[in-house]
């Protein structure tokens, strides 16, 4: 896995708030070894633990801070760094001996990184320790426990109470809330827990005065083994006092008591947008436009201007998701071309404008590149450090991105259908594959009802051939009456004998076919270069292949030897017939047979002995096709068969799509309170005109009183298109549909009048010289329809109709489907326009946490509490300067300019911190 530390923005530490050294006096618990080991010594023990931050928090002591933090900037200069060398920062500190009334409590002091063990010395002395340096047991403050924590917190230091629930402990024995013990606790931000589920059943209050506190851990080290044996993670940018603060303050988001590294990754999300060459951005000599991004929640704000939406657009165009916005978001289609036309069109592009975006796939580097000068979308992969270009496939599938803007979201609002094709984009329902079933299931469908076609059409002629075989047969009777009777009679029995004997082709296909199998009977090659040879497993499913392949080619040999046979029997059948008897009566019918005409011609007789051959033979042929016409009436009814089963399939699968969707909306919204999303299957109404106007080639405008008449209320379809005001029941909309069609065909074949002669005419024609477009309209089935429904009123369980909604309401439900679900980097466009707080607060950020766990985030917006109390792990700050879009500056929350920037550009961005943090003291 990709280290998260190599973005910028706040990230997660692995924190150990609690260890001691030799400073301590009784370090090593009676190991005096341990008293005499060295920093490095003390360090490695803390770096291979894997820990990011410690607290030195020696028993009323900083004596060693400074040889600490010495040699760990020695161990970060050296050329060449140890094995188990890892970034460390040091957090010096002190644990505290407070003499407060009957008992002894421990208190951990905590300072700022660059603090050293004067500072730490100082604030001893404020409390009255001059001297014990090291002890804790005859060693104590002269001041109170809140006196205590104010020294500490006017040396811009953390008070944190030790192991709170433990020997020492504020709440050691406790098991309620006195007032001295309510205001001690009030004055704290965080304790050290041996086990932070204690006081789950806790009396109430004092349950609630130890949840306010930010819950962390530490190893109270003694040993070196022992750092690292307990700790928290803490989310924060660049280690200082003032991020750790902001971070205990906040623990509800930004602490974690686990055991697992949270600083996982997504599978797939973007690290690097670079532009070149646009009119308004990357522009500066040898400086192009780069934002780095970080693989959670990224926000970019700025002024109006500032090239927020230039960003999100060369995102939407470098990753090929303008696309979608033909059907989705007509309006952001129109508004991206201008976006895209060069410079002195109005637009923002010239011809060497470039766009890169480096994007991070289950740990493999990638990079798109897109010019507007028709070079087109190139797909890199990072290789030995050098990008090199490779196969891009469908990196729209690949390299899953959606990006929404309010305008988009908007139109979604207004056009479920929209909603419906994002449904089938996810993974879950995975439309594409679904519709190359349905494709090939639909052609297979078209091909075997023109193979009807065709087979009828064939079957048509048997009338006239069986009236044209008794005319002949008449004629070759009166023949045979007129003399020489037996001569002709045999040889049309024989004839007909041979003619009706099976011919060699049989034997001959047999042959063939069974060489073909015995040729495909083989596997191919093992294929090595997908298996690593030192994998123990590799071997195993060599053998296994080798074996297969080896009795396949068995079998192959022996289908050979089949075939030899059936080449065989053919020789040997055609030898027994040459040799026969009856083929010697054969032979005898074809001499006497040509004896006889022979003699006729002698005589110059007027009786036509070739003309009775003719007749003969046009006997056979006609025999011939009627027999063939038998095998054209099987293959008919079979392919009737396989019509209905292609039929049943086509249907099976509109349902298996149905099914998905509903199973996908159900997972999603599931019970959710604020939205509903209900799929009535065929219940789309909206494009049914179309649809079945595009289908038969009927021009839009004309036939309106056989198609649909709104005014008149009828048609054809109207019945369907009305279902909903009808209060027609979904499950009578297939039935609906089916007379449609049904109408339309039967209208089509003069089976059934619509009482307009012009339509009627239209649609006989076209089946007579078109009869394929209506299998066309059998495969037609209107599309699911997508019914939203939101609450006003979450909490009263009511749901209307999103159409009924206003522009906020409407928005918010949209959003809360396109954050409720998937895995992909999520883009979003100033969410926040018509949605009021209230719902930026209970519906965006609520979801924003829920999302940016699994998935990037990357949102530009206005409004400060997405930004805020959204928590968000990097903050761009766009700029206009110079005629060019800038970086102003970029970090995390806990960065003191990065707050100074929210509060300056947003509007409300100082009540946005105080709400969040309330007891903090900001620097804005």
């Amino acid at each position: 896995m990709a280290d998260t530390y190599s973005f910028p923005g706040s990230k997660w530490m692995k924190f150990d708030f609690h260890t001691h050294t030799p400073a301590s006096k009784e370090y090593g618990r009676g190991d005096d070894a341990l008293k005499k080991i060295k920093p490095e010594f003390w360090l490695q023990k803390a770096m291979e633990s894997g820990l990011d931050c410690v607290v030195v928090t020696d028993h009323n002591s900083g004596g060693w801070i400074d040889d600490l933090k010495s040699k760990n900037d020695e161990l970060k200069n050296r050329d060449t760094k140890p094995d188990w060398y890892r970034e460390l920062t040091i957090f010096p500190g002190c644990e505290i001996t407070v003499a407060d009334s009957s008992s002894r409590v421990h208190l951990l002091a905590v300072f700022d990184p660059s603090c050293d063990s004067p500072k730490v010395n100082g604030v001893l002395g404020a409390c009255g320790i001059t001297d014990g340096y090291g002890d804790d047991q005859s060693t104590s403050t002269s001041k109170s426990f809140i006196d205590t924590v104010k020294e500490i917190a006017e040396a811009e230091g953390i008070a944190i109470v030790a192991h709170i629930d433990g020997s020492k402990g504020l709440l050691g024995e406790i098991a309620s809330l006195t007032p001295e013990l309510e205001k001690s606790l009030g004055s704290l931000t965080a304790a050290e827990f041996c086990n932070p589920d204690k006081f789950d059943d806790a009396e109430p209050s004092l349950k609630k005065a130890v949840d306010r506190l930010a819950k962390v851990g530490g190893s109270d080290a003694h040993k070196p083994d022992e750092i690292g044996e307990h700790f928290s993670w803490i989310k924060m940018g660049p280690p200082s006092i003032e991020a750790l603060r902001l971070a205990l303050q906040d623990h509800e988001f930004c602490v974690k008591n686990q055991t697992e590294n949270p600083n996982s990754l997504p599978d797939i999300f973007l690290s690097k947008l670079t532009i070149k060459g646009m009119r308004h951005c990357g522009r500066i000599s040898d400086q192009p436009f780069t934002i780095q991004f970080h693989p959670h929640f990224n926000s970019i704000i700025g002024g109006r201007g500032t090239g927020k939406s230039t960003v999100i657009e060369s995102i939407r165009i470098v990753t090929r998701r303008d696309r979608n916005l033909a059907t989705e978001a007509p309006r952001v289609k129109d508004e991206l071309d201008k976006f895209m036309k060069l410079s002195q069109e109005k637009g923002v592009m010239l011809n060497e404008t470039e766009i890169l975006l480096e994007l991070r796939r289950r740990d493999k580097k990638y990079r798109l590149r897109w010019r507007f000068d028709g070079e087109g979308a190139v797909l890199e992969e990072e290789v030995d450090g050098v990008w090199q270009e490779t196969e891009a496939g469908d990196f729209r599938e690949r390299f899953p991105v959606s990006i929404f803007s309010q305008k988009q979201i908007n139109e979604l609002a207004s056009n479920p259908r929209g909603l419906l094709e994002i449904v089938d984009r996810s993974p879950e329902v995975n439309r594409t594959e679904w519709q190359s079933q349905w494709e090939n299931a639909k052609s297979r469908f078209l091909q075997l009802k023109e193979r009807r076609r065709e087979l009828l059409r064939h079957l048509a002629d048997e009338p006239q051939i069986r009236a044209k075989l008794r005319d002949v047969e008449n004629d070759l009777k009166q023949y045979e009456e007129k003399g020489h009777g037996t001569v002709l009679k045999q040889y049309q029995k024989r004839s007909q004998q041979r003619n009706g004997l099976p011919d060699d082709s049989v034997f001959d296909e047999l042959s063939s076919g069974i060489r073909t199998l015995a040729f495909n009977a083989e596997l191919s090659d093992f294929p090595s270069h997908l298996f690593d040879e030192q994998d123990e497993t590799t071997v195993g499913i060599r053998t296994i292949h080798e074996r297969t392949a080896k009795e396949l080619k068995k079998i192959g040999e022996t289908l050979g030897e089949l075939a030899d046979k059936v080449d065989e029997l053919k020789a040997q059948r055609e030898e027994s017939i040459l040799s026969s008897e009856w083929y010697k009566t054969v032979q005898a019918s074809i001499v006497a047979y040509n004896g006889l005409v022979k003699e006729y011609e002698e005589k110059q007789s007027p009786f036509n002995v070739h003309l009775y051959g003719e007749w003969v033979q046009q006997r056979s042929q006609l025999q011939q096709r009627l027999k063939k016409l038998d095998s054209t009436r099987k293959e008919t009814k079979s392919t009737e068969k396989q019509i209905d089963e292609t039929f049943a399939r086509l249907q099976e699968l509109r349902t298996e799509l149905f099914e998905k969707r509903k199973k996908f909306l159900e997972k999603i919204i599931g019970n959710s309170s604020f939205v509903r999303m209900e799929l009535v299957k065929y219940g789309e109404v909206s494009t049914v005109e179309d649809e079945y106007r595009s289908l038969l080639n009927l021009e839009d405008g004309k036939f309106v009183s056989s198609v649909y008449d709104r005014e008149n209320k009828q048609a054809l379809l109207w019945p369907f298109i009305r279902w909903e005001d009808s209060k027609v029941p979904e499950a009578d909309l297939p039935q609906v549909i089916s007379e449609i069609k049904t109408k339309t065909l039967d209208i089509a074949r003069g089976r059934f009048s619509g009482n307009h002669g012009a339509f009627d005419n239209r649609l006989k024609k076209l089946f007579e010289n078109q009869p394929a477009t209506f299998d066309q309209l059998e495969t037609w089935w209107p599309e699911d329809m997508l019914r939203v429904k939101y609450s006003k009123n979450p909490a009263s369980g009511k749901f209307d109709d999103l159409e009924k909604g206003s522009a906020g309401q409407k928005a918010a439900a949209i959003l809360a489907f396109l954050l409720s679900h998937g895995d992909e980097p999520l883009i979003i466009d100033q969410p926040e326009d018509d949605l009021d707080n209230a719902l930026i607060c209970d519906l965006v950020v609520n979801q924003i946490h829920e999302n940016k766990r699994r998935r990037q985030l990357i949102v530009v917006t206005h409004n400060p509490n997405i930004v805020v109390n959204g928590d968000s792990e990097l903050v761009h700050v766009l700029k206009y300067e110079n005629g060019q879009v800038q970086i102003d500056r970029q970090g995390g929350l806990e960065e003191s300019s990065i707050r100074d920037s929210v509060c300056t550009i947003m509007e409300g961005g100082r009540q946005a911190f105080k709400k969040r943090y309330e007891r903090i003291a900001l620097e804005v």
